[in-house]
């Protein structure tokens, strides 16, 4: 039988997580709780319901359906409360919507399913030196549907690639990591408490692990920095990243990523104050001081990590 995960969505055609024309899986579920995420509507490994004031025209068909009364009209970003909401089981709400404004995130598929829809794109894939990459949440942290899922593809003869924090276990890691033509992998933070601090985990097996993946794997890995302001994109502690990387041969690049403000209309949909609502992004001044940092250590770097 098929191993099954819950995915957001997948979008057949991006240009950006790897090389070419690609498809991204956006799978849920995630152990790491980054204060920062980019997209916390993927952290929890079930389905769940999001609302978006924007698209709310203040009906109330759905406080009338609730059969609850879990829905203040008057709230926006709390507007549903989850100690009495019913879930997904429930949805009353998502379907009595006329404007979409109430959506679930998150529908089950099968490996087998997944594959199918993806492998339909093979040609354009191909043409491109594209193919597909797994994200999330954390492919790492569904391993049996990501593995399976990753096999099929490659068999297929179509390039392969996830995006994950490295944090599990290496048997989980390599059962994974054997199908990839490409591991993006991040670094959040070269401290162990600090990492702690602003992840929920420490980053002991996330370094061991990228070790072993530079001893073991075959393909290209590259280091993705997400720079949180404050956090980790001082001076210190990208030069200590660098000192890190460079004696991993499989790492091929490294790209530091500028601070993300937009996922804060996510936090709100989901009913969370996101703690870093209304910090900006680094100068474009700072950017390039760290870049002159990094520049030393890999021939490819980048600011953005676009491909």
């Amino acid at each position: 039988m098929s191993n099954t995960a819950i995915i957001k969505a997948v979008d057949e055609y991006a240009v950006h997580d790897g090389p070419g024309a690609r498809a991204l899986v956006f799978l849920k579920g995630c152990v790491l709780h980054c204060k920062w995420c980019q997209n916390p509507e993927l952290i929890k490994f079930e389905p769940e319901i999001w609302f978006h004031k924007s698209l709310c025209k203040g009906c109330g068909k759905c406080k009338d359906v609730c059969p609850v009364n879990a829905i203040n009209l008057e709230l926006d970003i709390n507007r549903i409360d989850k100690e009495k909401c019913l879930g997904v089981d429930c949805s009353k709400c998502v379907e009595a919507c006329p404007t979409n404004a109430l959506r679930v995130v998150g529908y089950e598929i099968t490996a087998e399913e997944l594959y199918k829809q993806l492998a339909k794109y093979k040609i354009f894939y191909t043409n491109s030196g594209g193919g597909i990459t797994l994200t999330g949440g954390d492919p790492l942290h569904l391993p049996d549907f990501s593995a399976e899922v990753l096999e099929l593809c490659k068999n297929g003869n179509i390039h392969t690639a996830i995006e994950t924090s490295l944090y599990g276990s290496y048997e989980n890691l390599w059962k994974i990591a054997r199908y990839c033509n490409l591991i993006l992998t991040d670094i959040k933070h070269m401290n162990s408490e600090k990492h702690k601090e602003g992840t929920g985990v420490p980053n002991e097996l996330i370094l061991e692990n990228f070790k072993k993946l530079n001893k073991d794997f075959k393909g290209d890995i590259v280091v993705r920095v997400p720079l949180i302001p404050g956090f980790n994109d001082d001076e210190e502690n990208i030069c200590k990243t660098a000192e890190f990387i460079a004696p991993l041969e499989r790492i091929i690049g490294i790209d530091l990523l500028p601070f993300n403000i937009f996922p804060v209309s996510k936090y709100e949909a989901l009913g969370v104050e996101w703690v870093y609502k209304g910090v900006p992004k680094q100068s474009g001044e700072h950017l390039s001081r760290l870049l002159e940092i990094v520049k030393p250590y890999r021939t490819k770097c980048t600011i953005g990590g676009m491909w």
